[in-house]
């Protein structure tokens, strides 16, 4: 969501910029500038990066921007709702349990266990696969970063091209001002594309690998205490050791209005 509004403000700030001339030349001069910074950057990025790699950036800002977070509170109750069913009834009830989660390591690490793993196995297992995300992240992470570099040294470079476009209409004024406008707007393009695009996305790029980070460990400490057939108590209290404060805090006022509805059907 926020990536779109990065994007909206971007085309806002080029549109005003294109309303500020009275003619058609005007806007055509901005069109190109923006052309030359953003296909300059693209360029670099494809020359620099295998296509496999640049194609990953595009899941991976998905993700980072995606509106459903990890629910910690709602995840402790489907956890522990999925352990009394283990040790209820078995195996064949995390099969059923891996259904209702979207977390990909909470479900290969439910099916691990339905299938008899060991937790050396599983915990291997899944650490693995945090770690090739990681990877992924990291790459694009590196990618976009380049980008938020390339953009400002193209804009620098449009501005070279424009001021050797003036020069030889010195001797006649009128014409000046197409060139003069892609020597300055480039660099105005490559600047607002490396810190209202780029470099934000590099950020919550890296914000959402310490945010992975945290939903990891809170996954294995699920798996474990599932694995071991811990009590419901004490499910809960390892879980809310590893949440993040305000999930911890969000957990704690949802159990206790669950627990005044409760009592409240019960009076």
């Amino acid at each position: 969501m926020k990536f779109i509004v990065f994007l909206v403000c971007f085309v806002c700030v080029i549109l005003f910029s294109s309303s500020l001339y009275e003619n058609y030349h005007g806007i055509l001069y901005n069109m190109l500038s923006i052309f030359f910074v953003f296909g300059g950057t693209l360029t670099a990025t494809f020359i620099s990066f295998p296509v496999k790699k640049i194609r990953q950036i595009t899941e991976a800002v998905k993700k980072a921007y995606e509106i459903e977070k990890f629910d910690y509170a709602e995840s402790t109750r489907q956890i522990i709702h999925a352990a009394r069913e283990y040790k209820r009834l078995g195996f064949k009830s995390l099969e059923e349990s891996s259904k209702d989660t979207n977390n990909p390591y909470l479900k290969l690490g439910f099916l691990l266990i339905a299938d008899s793993c060991t937790w050396d196995h599983i915990k291997t297992t899944i650490k693995k696969e945090f770690i090739f995300d990681s990877l992924q992240n990291d790459s694009s992470q590196r990618i976009v970063r380049s980008m938020a570099k390339y953009a400002p040294a193209f804009g620098l470079a449009g501005t070279i091209v424009g001021l050797m476009r003036i020069f030889p209409q010195l001797s006649n004024p009128v014409n000046i001002g197409g060139a003069m406008s892609i020597a300055l707007l480039t660099t105005l393009y490559g600047v607002l594309a490396s810190n209202l695009v780029f470099f934000p996305i590099a950020n919550k790029l890296r914000d959402n690998a310490s945010e992975d980070e945290i939903v990891y460990r809170f996954v294995i400490e699920a798996l474990h205490c599932i694995n071991e057939k811990e009590y419901s108590i004490v499910i809960e209290q390892r879980l809310s050791s590893v949440m993040p404060k305000y999930q911890l805090l969000k957990y704690q006022a949802d159990k206790t209005e669950s627990l005044q509805l409760r009592m409240a059907e019960n009076s």
